[in-house]
């Protein structure tokens, strides 16, 4: 083969890679990924959104990701997604979650809620308060 060749035939297997976080940087919003026989250099973490509406997420370490790498190029590549790997949240894929793990969510605008609100186990919707003498109120309406 070729030294032509050889060298395309690595640029393709390097467009899309999976490796794991080998460590993180959140102040310049990159990781390092380990792709099992290499690490990559610090990679920029993709967003779902980093504009006026924002998401921000970084990988943990050991985290299994999903790297694009422009032209084949690790140098040039972007950490775009994270893979589950024996660690999915629950096995019930028809309810969605989102687990902050200690985070917070921060909410500039208006929050609808159709069903509830549960905080440490009350129920906004259901919750009662103790009356002067001695019985609950009613829930709110």
């Amino acid at each position: 083969m070729s030294e032509a060749l050889a060298e395309a035939d690595r640029r393709i297997e390097n467009i899309v890679r999976v490796g794991r976080i080998a460590s993180v940087d959140p102040g310049s919003a990159t990781a390092i990924v380990d792709f099992g026989s290499f690490p990559s250099p610090p990679l920029p973490v993709g967003q779902l959104s980093a504009g006026a509406i924002q998401f921000w997420w970084m990988p943990s370490e050991d985290e299994q990701v999903l790297v694009a790498c422009e032209g084949g190029d690790i140098a040039q590549g972007v950490i775009v997604a994270s893979l589950y790997a024996g660690n999915a949240p629950s096995s019930d894929g028809a309810v969605p979650q989102i687990n902050l793990a200690g985070g917070k969510l921060i909410v500039n605008g208006t929050l609808e809620v159709t069903v509830d609100v549960i905080a440490a186990g009350v129920s906004l919707v259901h919750h009662t308060h103790p009356e002067s003498i001695g019985s609950n109120t009613e829930e709110p309406n």
